[in-house]
C-alpha cells in the first residue's frame, strides 16, 4: 500500500483500520510483564538488558570488567586525593615572620624586639637556619638564643617548627646613630618543610628611625663672614651614650669657596678627615680649623660635620652629623695676599717667599686715612735678611705697616681704586731643634685694612679687613751613603788595591737625618752594578733590608721616621756588607760600587711626597788613602 493510500484510509472516517488487531511486541507493557502492575518483580533495567541481550558468558564478563574498571576508578581517585592533601599541606604564603617592636628609637637606648614566626601549614618546619641581618650601628645582646656571626649579623636558635605553632624569640640590644638615621632589621628563616626535600626561605624586615645621637656634635660657626677673610670653625663633640666609642674619625664637608689653612691636629686623609680615636662614656673633644672663605654678598655658606667609624668591609657606621652656616659679608675695603702666587703652600727651609698684597675699595664713596699692615711671626724667618722696598717693619709686634707716607693713594682711596705690594721674606737655612716638641713648623701671615671712616658690624669693635694665609714647612730629611773598607761592626777581607779574580769586601753605611716634623714609609733604595755581590750581612739586624738577586736593588723600609732623628739623637742607620771580584777585562778600568741611592717618604704635617737621590757615594779607604774619594775604584 503505497503512503497515499494509507493516509487516506488513516484519515478517513469511513475507515475500518481502527478496528483491526496490531501485532504482539516484547515492548507492548499491555502484554509484557514489566507493565506497570508487575514491575516490582524486576530487580533493574540493567537486569532487564542482560536477561534480554547478553548470554551468560558475556554477563560475567562485563562482571569482571566492570569491577576492575571501578577498582582502576577508585585508585585514581584515591591517589588524585592523597597528592592534593599533600601539596596542600605546605605552602610558602603559610610562612610569616613579622618583627614587632618601637619603629622610632633614641640612639644607644635599649630597645627590645619580638620577631614571631607563624607555620599555618600541616606539617613541621625541619632544620631551621634563622639569622637576624641588621645594621652595623646595632649592637645586640648576646644570649642563649642570639649569638653574633659579625658586625652585621647574628644567629637565633628556634629549633623545629611544628604544624600551626607560632614561636616568638625576644631580642634586645641598642642602636648607634645619628639622629634620623634609619636603621634596619631584617630576619631570614630558611627551613626544609617534612613533606619536601627542598629548601625554602621567609623573612621580614623593619626600619627603625633613630631621634637621637649619642655623640652630641656642635659646629660653632660665625653667623657673619667677610669675604676672602679667614674664617675659624670650632667643632665639639662628647659621648652622651652608655657605652664607650673606639676608633672614631671626624669628616668635615666644606662649603663652597672654602680653603683649608690649618688646625688644632693635622688630619689622616685630605685636609678633611681627622682620627678621634677612643670616645669613652662623658669624654669630649674639640678641634678647631681656620681657612679662606670667598662669597658673594648674602651668600649662605654651610659646612657639615659627620663622627664615624669605619667597618671591615668599609662600611661606615655614623654616630652623629652637625651642619653650621655661614652668611657671607662683603665690605667696601677689601684685601688678599698670595705667598709664590698661592693662596696656601708648603714651603722648605732657605726658601726666599715673594708676598703680593692686594687691596681696593669696592664701595662707592672714597675712604681717608688707609692703612694696610702685614703681621708675620715665624722662628723660621730670617729677619736680618728682610729688605724692604716700602714700609717699615718693627721687631717688637712683628709687622709691617704702610701708611699714605709710603704709598701716597692710601690717603684717600677712591672708589674702585686699589693697588698691589711686593715683598720678599727669606727663610733660615735651618731650624733650632731642642727637644721632641720642636716640630710641625708653620708660618702664619695675617695682612689687614682699615681706615677711620668704616666698622663694619660682623667684626665687633675692630675695624680691620683681614686675610690669612698659613704655609706649613716641610721636613728637611738628610741622607748619607758612605763605604768603608774598616768597621767596626762589619769585618771585611781582601786584597788591597783589589786583584783580579780576588773578592774584596766593603761596609756600606746608610744614615738618615730627619729635621723638624714626622715622615712617614720611608724607602731608601739602591741598585748595585752586576758585577758586585751582596753579602747578606747587615747591623742591625733588625732593620726591614732586602736584596732582590734578579734586579740587584737594595731597599731599605722605615716605616716611622720621628722628627728630631740626627738631631737630638743619632741618625737611622744601617750597614751592610757588598763585595767587588775584579775581572780581567775590568784592569785599569774605573769601577764603580755603587749606583745613586734614592730616598722617598710622605711627610705627615704637610702631606708633601719626599724624593731625594744622592748622586756620588763615598768610598773611605781608612789608613790606605788620605780623606775621601768618590765610589769607585782604579783596578790594577
Amino acid at each position: 500500500m503505497s503512503l497515499k493510500d494509507t493516509e487516506e484510509k488513516l484519515y478517513n472516517p469511513t475507515s475500518d483500520i481502527d478496528k483491526r488487531e496490531h501485532s504482539k511486541s516484547v515492548f507492548d507493557m499491555e502484554n509484557s510483564k514489566f507493565q506497570s502492575g508487575n514491575f516490582s518483580e524486576s530487580k533493574s533495567w540493567w537486569e532487564f538488558f542482560q536477561m534480554r541481550w547478553l548470554t551468560d558468558e558475556k554477563r560475567r564478563a562485563v562482571y569482571v570488567g566492570s569491577i576492575i574498571l571501578g577498582t582502576i576508578v577508585a585508585g585514581v581517585l584515591i591517589f588524585f586525593i592523597i597528592n592534593k592533601l599533600k601539596e596542600t599541606a605546605f605552602s610558602e604564603k603559610n610562612v610569616t615572620i613579622t618583627v614587632e617592636g618601637p619603629a622610632s628609637i633614641d640612639s644607644a637606648k635599649e630597645v627590645e624586639y619580638i620577631i614571631k614566626c607563624k607555620n599555618k601549614n600541616r606539617v613541621t618546619l625541619k632544620n631551621p637556619e634563622f639569622v637576624l641581618n641588621h645594621s652595623e650601628n646595632f649592637y645586640p645582646n648576646e644570649n642563649e638564643i642570639l649569638k653574633k656571626i659579625n658586625g652585621r649579623s647574628s644567629r637565633l636558635e628556634v629549633g623545629d617548627i611544628k604544624p600551626f605553632e607560632t614561636k616568638e624569640l625576644k631580642i634586645s640590644g641598642k642602636f648607634y646613630a645619628s639622629e634620623n638615621y634609619i636603621v634596619y632589621l631584617q630576619p631570614v628563616l630558611k627551613y626544609e618543610p617534612s613533606n619536601f626535600s627542598s629548601l625554602f626561605e621567609s623573612s621580614s624586615q623593619l626600619g627603625v628611625r633613630i631621634t637621637s645621637s649619642p655623640v652630641d656634635l656642635v659646629i660653632n660657626a660665625p653667623r657673619e663672614g667677610l669675604d676672602e677673610s679667614t674664617i675659624e670653625y670650632e667643632i665639639s663633640y662628647e659621648n652622651r651614650g652608655s657605652q664607650n666609642l673606639s676608633n672614631l674619625n671626624l669628616r668635615l664637608e666644606y662649603p663652597d669657596g672654602f680653603i683649608f689653612q690649618s688646625g688644632d691636629s693635622n688630619p689622616v686623609s685630605g685636609n678633611s678627615v681627622w682620627h678621634i680615636g677612643n670616645l669613652d662614656m662623658n669624654a669630649k673633644g674639640v678641634l678647631k680649623i681656620k681657612g679662606k672663605l670667598d662669597g658673594e654678598q648674602y651668600d649662605v655658606k654651610l659646612i657639615r660635620a659627620t663622627i664615624f667609624r669605619n667597618e671591615n668591609n668599609n662600611a661606615e657606621i655614623i654616630y652623629a652629623k652637625s651642619e653650621g652656616v655661614t652668611k657671607m659679608v662683603v665690605p667696601p675695603l677689601a684685601i688678599s695676599h698670595k705667598i709664590n702666587g698661592k693662596n696656601s703652600t708648603n714651603v722648605n727651609l732657605g726658601d726666599i717667599l715673594s708676598y703680593v698684597i692686594t687691596y681696593s675699595n669696592r664701595g662707592d664713596i672714597g675712604l681717608k686715612d688707609v692703612v694696610v699692615k702685614l703681621k708675620i711671626d715665624s722662628p723660621l724667618i730670617d729677619y736680618e735678611k728682610l729688605d724692604l722696598v716700602t714700609g717699615a717693619y718693627n721687631s717688637n709686634t712683628k709687622d709691617i705697616t704702610w701708611k699714605a707716607s709710603d704709598i701716597p693713594k692710601l690717603q684717600k682711596l677712591e672708589p674702585g681704586s686699589g693697588g698691589e705690594i711686593e715683598l720678599k721674606i727669606p727663610l733660615k737655612g735651618k731650624v733650632d731643634i731642642s727637644n721632641s716638641n720642636d716640630k710641625d713648623f708653620s708660618i702664619e701671615s695675617v695682612v689687614t685694612i682699615d681706615s677711620s671712616d668704616v666698622a663694619f658690624h660682623s667684626l665687633g669693635n675692630s675695624k680691620n679687613i683681614s686675610n690669612t694665609i698659613i704655609c706649613k714647612l716641610n721636613s728637611k730629611v738628610i741622607l748619607e751613603s758612605e763605604i768603608y773598607l774598616k768597621d767596626n761592626d762589619i769585618e771585611n777581607y781582601g786584597p788591597v788595591p783589589q786583584k783580579v779574580g780576588e773578592e774584596t769586601t766593603y761596609a756600606v753605611i746608610w744614615k738618615v737625618t730627619n729635621i723638624s716634623s714626622n715622615v712617614s714609609d720611608v724607602v731608601v733604595s739602591t741598585f748595585l752594578p752586576t758585577w758586585v755581590s751582596w753579602k747578606n750581612v747587615v747591623v742591625p739586624k733588625s732593620e726591614e733590608i732586602s736584596f732582590n738577586e734578579r734586579t740587584h736593588e737594595i731597599i731599605w723600609k722605615i716605616p716611622k721616621l720621628e722628627n728630631g732623628t740626627g738631631i737630638l739623637n743619632s741618625p737611622k742607620t744601617v750597614k751592610f756588607q757588598i763585595g767587588l771580584t775584579p775581572e780581567i777585562n775590568q784592569v785599569n778600568d774605573s769601577v764603580s760600587l755603587f749606583y745613586k741611592t734614592k730616598l722617598t717618604g710622605k711627610d705627615d704635617f704637610t702631606s708633601s711626597a719626599i724624593d731625594l737621590i744622592v748622586e756620588d757615594t763615598f768610598l773611605n779607604l781608612g789608613e790606605f788613602t788620605t780623606g775621601h774619594i768618590r765610589g769607585n775604584l782604579i783596578i790594577k
